[in-house]
């Protein structure tokens, strides 16, 4: 599975960089999620590397992508399943947003919202696709599209790895 989201990945980071070199709108938002530190877990170097066997069609274009797990957030109602994934790729930042119903990664934005409560979350856009997630001390929280608010668990990129192939199954 984890060639197979690589390979998703490194399609999706070819794509923006066929965007920009073709003149594509730049707004995705230049915001990180918040008090995401990249980890250096020693797997870049394996990643870039099955990323450079997989990737034989972007480096035929020219295009040698590094791609570099950010953080991952998951959260579970019980039914459904959410998940953000952030990436840094040379070609710019990706998401991952699997809201329960849709799923998408490509290039993101990043708004702020609030919950009726007043409490702020980032919300996380990846087309039509949204999450929202905000952190208070250690915790994590997932907001869909309702305003429901679920716990949630920051993701190694091992077990964000696991779960999307769990979920996609």
């Amino acid at each position: 599975m984890k060639k197979k989201l690589m390979t998703i990945i490194l399609a999706a980071a070819l794509s923006v960089s066929m965007l920009c070199a073709c003149g594509g709108d730049d707004s995705a938002a230049d915001a990180a999620p918040a008090d995401a530190a990249v980890e250096d877990t020693g797997a870049e170097e394996a990643d870039a590397e099955e990323a450079d066997a997989e990737g034989a069609d972007a480096e035929e274009a020219g295009d040698a992508v590094d791609v570099t797990y950010v953080d991952g957030f998951y959260a579970n109602d019980g039914e459904k399943d959410f998940m953000i994934f952030f990436y840094e790729t040379s070609n710019g930042d990706l998401a991952y947003v699997n809201d329960g119903t849709d799923e998408a990664i490509a290039e993101y934005t990043v708004t702020e919202d609030a919950l009726d409560d007043g409490t702020p979350f980032y919300l996380v856009s990846v087309g039509e696709t949204t999450l929202g997630y905000y952190e208070e001390g250690e915790d994590v929280y997932l907001v869909d599209d309702e305003g429901s608010v679920y716990n949630a668990a920051h993701l190694t990129e091992e077990e964000a790895e696991d779960l999307h192939s769990m979920v996609t199954e």
